[in-house]
């Protein structure tokens, strides 16, 4: 086996650590930091539990690894479209059109609520949205994590969209406000999940329904966006 293959192969250790953080994920987002004990984490792992402290230091320092593991994930998922986003943001140029920035805008906003919409609806997200709704509700320290993580740059690429389609017309804190919207309505089918299948006859989030609250979410921002404001 080369260097190489020697490398690329995760460790005893590596596995571990990476059961340990995944049942954590799971554990923590059901229960809460306060709630959930390392004692339940490794049964489930099925490691020894002083590993948790060996690895991580103890239950902080895993809730940390936990928070880390899902900001790493999503922006994997979305960081390549946000750049590919950032990348063509209006420089400032004044021979550019402004209908056509605006155009383009919308298109890019649509294209970040699809990219938003399959990653909370996903399987492998299940777990992550758990316990990202449980910091939105009772923010820890390790919150800064994931704001840092992806939370804050969407959000900021998401609003400057905004502002290019409305052509500036707003505040920053109404063009804020306006981009919350945008992007709740994305959260609610993952927030208020159950309810949601419930009342649509749904068994499960299929490619079929998620493609269907793409294209919702695409008419409800054009709407939102093209409409004259009137405060």
């Amino acid at each position: 086996m080369s260097d190489i293959e020697q490398k690329a192969t995760p460790t005893r250790g590596d596995v571990t650590r990476q059961a340990l953080i995944l049942t954590a994920i799971s554990i923590f987002g059901r229960d809460g930091f306060d709630a959930a004990s390392t004692r339940a984490i490794s049964k489930a792992a099925g490691v020894n539990q002083a590993l948790i402290g060996y690895h991580f230091g103890g239950k902080p320092g895993l809730y940390a690894a936990a928070l880390r593991h899902i900001a790493e994930n999503v922006s994997a998922r979305i960081g390549p479209l946000l750049g590919l986003i950032e990348s063509e943001l209006p420089t400032g140029n004044a021979e550019t059109d402004p209908d056509s920035e605006a155009k383009h805008a919308l298109e890019l906003l649509h294209r970040l609520t699809d990219a938003f919409v399959q990653v909370l609806n996903s399987d492998e997200s299940a777990d992550w949205a758990r316990l990202i709704l449980h910091e939105q509700q009772y923010p820890s320290e390790g919150f800064d994590i994931l704001y840092d993580g992806f939370m804050h740059r969407m959000f900021s690429v998401a609003s400057r969209l905004v502002s290019l389609v409305r052509r500036e017309k707003e505040t920053v804190q109404q063009t804020r406000l306006m981009t919350a919207t945008i992007l709740g309505q994305a959260l609610v089918f993952r927030a208020a999940r159950t309810v949601v299948m419930r009342e649509l006859g749904w068994n499960r989030m299929a490619p079929a329904e998620i493609e269907s609250i793409k294209a919702l979410l695409r008419r409800n921002t054009t709407a939102i966006l093209l409409t004259e404001q009137t405060s």
